[in-house]
């Protein structure tokens, strides 16, 4: 079972667990894509090293069980989102990426800001949570994760219908 850990030391072919960095490029992704997707009062559960969505009202098991049995908390949910980021900035710096898996991690990392924002209005009443989630993506803005510009399109018009174009 791979658990979401953090990368102290850089590696070769694989981390202290066995996994390679290909493996870790595709776990966070994933992970940033549901971090995306997160809704108001949407809860983040980790299974596996994977993310899913914990929505109230959804389960026949009360959310509240569940996160116990699981050990799920605030906590360690801020801590999971924590390591997804440092992953992702892992492997922005270190690992060799072709542009357009670049621009795919950014733009992840840019739609999971998105769903932080609504995780902060899920716990609005608990400031320290709120703040690490700022923080969180404080850390994960600036130029290492910016965007590239796009050219202007002048006046030529786009054909949206022709995707081969």
């Amino acid at each position: 079972m791979f658990s979401v850990t953090r990368h102290t030391e850089d590696f070769d072919s694989s981390d202290r667990t066995g996994h390679d960095p290909e493996e870790l490029f595709h776990i966070t992704s994933v992970n940033l894509i549901v971090v995306g997707r997160l809704q108001v009062e949407d809860h983040l559960c980790i299974t596996k090293g994977m993310f899913t969505i914990q929505r109230p009202g959804t389960m026949w098991i009360p959310l509240a069980v569940q996160r116990w049995y699981y050990a799920q908390s605030r906590e360690t949910t801020l801590n999971n989102i924590k390591t997804m980021f440092e992953n992702a900035t892992w492997i922005l710096k270190h690992m060799e990426l072709t542009d357009k898996d670049i621009l795919r991690l950014k733009k992840l990392i840019r739609n999971s800001h998105k769903g932080i924002r609504k995780l902060q209005t899920t716990y609005i009443k608990d400031v320290n949570v709120v703040a690490r989630l700022a923080a969180m993506v404080s850390s994960t803005t600036g130029e290492l994760y910016d965007l590239p510009e796009e050219p202007k399109q002048g006046t030529k018009k786009v054909n949206r219908h022709n995707y081969f174009e």
